[in-house]
């Protein structure tokens, strides 16, 4: 073998022992590394949104019951026909009613008849007396006769008196009679259109004087229209009067209406029970809702009431923050010297009984990678955007934050080193 064939021979050698010293260097350092994903902190636009979903209602709408009960005669308006305050809308059977106050009416001439007899009655007491007075007075008749003449009178004038609370009555039954007389015939309340109409010409309904009484029709002005959501109650407190909304409604494909919140429920609505079912059931533990209503601007003529509509309310917008991925925000327990706890021996404490209790505060905060370290930074954050979170205090513009993945930063330590690694792309 020739010196130089040695040479070159050995120069390889030395090339492959130290690429292999190289290599176990490389891989001993990333040995105690962890991978990381990380984002420099920017500024960006982030507007803050609750979303929710309800049903589109007419702003103003009025229930038409039966006043009184019994067959309706006649209907006189059909579903989605415009009506105008006082139009009449349908008639009672008033049959019965009618007698009634017939009746009544009778009943009051006569007891207004017996009144005028009884009047005379006593007028004629009165001259009656006035002749026993004078001749009394005379001594031409006894103690008896005129204190029964005087008894006679006031007997007359109570009788009277008697009569006329009996008119009284009798006026007040009249009036009721008339008055559910003219219930039969049913009115609009308002200008409107008839959205929903319960009952057919011929059915039997049930008056005002129960405690359910029979909605007969709904009249409603759909010139105004709202849409009712229930709103999550983490979500309520960033809720308020006068926020800006955009309303997408299932049945009008590519239709977004603007509108803006006017209403804000004050209780709190339990999740899938009625208010009768709330009243009995143990509520403490269930997730609860509060109603918020938005009224539409320009409603398009297609949209009606009862549809399916998802709402996206505006509750905060700001421009030019500093902001990082919302994952990026963790929490973690800061003992008492003021040392950043291992979420991993935390969560060992608190299932072993027998260990020593230590619980520090609890802080939000962001992982900072530093000289290829994270470091725990408590930061105090804003509003909540799309995908990004508002830092408000505790970090800086184009510091590096650790934004994933989701399981390195639930368990990442503070100080620990990293190294970081291009975000997988998703499949």
């Amino acid at each position: 073998m020739t010196t130089r064939r040695k040479r070159v021979i050995a120069g390889i050698a030395a090339v492959v022992v130290l690429g292999g010293i190289v290599a176990y260097n490389v891989k001993a350092r990333r040995g105690g590394q962890v991978a990381v994903q990380s984002q420099k902190a920017g500024r960006r636009d982030l507007v803050s949104v609750v979303s929710a979903s309800g049903e589109i209602k007419p702003k103003r709408y009025v229930n038409i019951s039966a006043n009184v009960s019994g067959r309706i005669e006649q209907l006189l308006v059909k579903e989605g026909e415009t009506v105008k305050k006082g139009q009449v809308l349908a008639r009672i059977d008033s049959t019965r009613i009618a007698a009634g106050e017939r009746q009544s009416a009778a009943a009051l001439e006569g007891a207004k008849a017996d009144l005028a007899r009884a009047e005379a009655d006593v007028d004629v007491s009165r001259l009656a007396f006035e002749r026993q007075k004078r001749m009394h007075a005379e001594k031409l008749i006894s103690d008896q006769a005129f204190d029964q003449s005087e008894a006679e009178l006031k007997m007359k004038a109570a009788a009277v008196e008697a009569q006329k609370r009996r008119i009284n009555q009798q006026e007040a039954l009249l009036a009721s009679n008339r008055d559910d007389l003219e219930k039969t015939t049913i009115v609009s309340t308002m200008d409107g259109v008839v959205t929903n109409l319960q009952k057919e010409e011929g059915e039997t309904v049930i008056g005002a004087q129960s405690f359910s009484p029979t909605v007969i029709m709904t009249v409603a002005d759909l010139s105004v229209m709202e849409v009712e959501v229930m709103v999550d109650e983490t979500d309520i407190r960033n809720i308020r009067i006068g926020q800006p909304a955009e309303v997408r409604v299932d049945a009008l494909e590519g239709v977004k209406i603007k509108g803006d919140v006017t209403e804000i429920g004050s209780s709190a609505i339990p999740r899938g029970l009625t208010t009768q079912q709330a009243a009995s059931t143990n509520t403490a533990n269930q997730a609860k809702d509060f109603k918020v209503e938005v009224t539409l601007k320009d409603p398009p003529p297609t949209l009606r009431p009862g549809l399916n509509a998802t709402t996206d309310i505006t509750t905060a917008r700001k421009e030019k923050v500093l902001a990082v991925p919302i994952q990026a925000v963790v929490v973690r327990e800061i003992s008492k010297q003021g040392k950043v706890m291992d979420p991993a021996a935390v969560q060992a404490s608190e299932s072993d009984p027998t260990a020593p209790p230590e619980k520090g505060q609890e802080k939000e905060g962001v992982f900072v990678v530093e000289g290829g370290k994270a470091a725990f930074r408590p930061v105090k954050t804003g509003i909540i955007g799309e995908t990004e979170i508002e830092i408000g205090e505790g970090l800086k513009e184009g510091e590096e934050v650790v934004i994933g993945s989701y399981k390195t930063l639930r368990t990442l330590k503070d100080q620990a080193k990293v190294r970081a690694e291009a975000p997988k792309a998703r499949s």
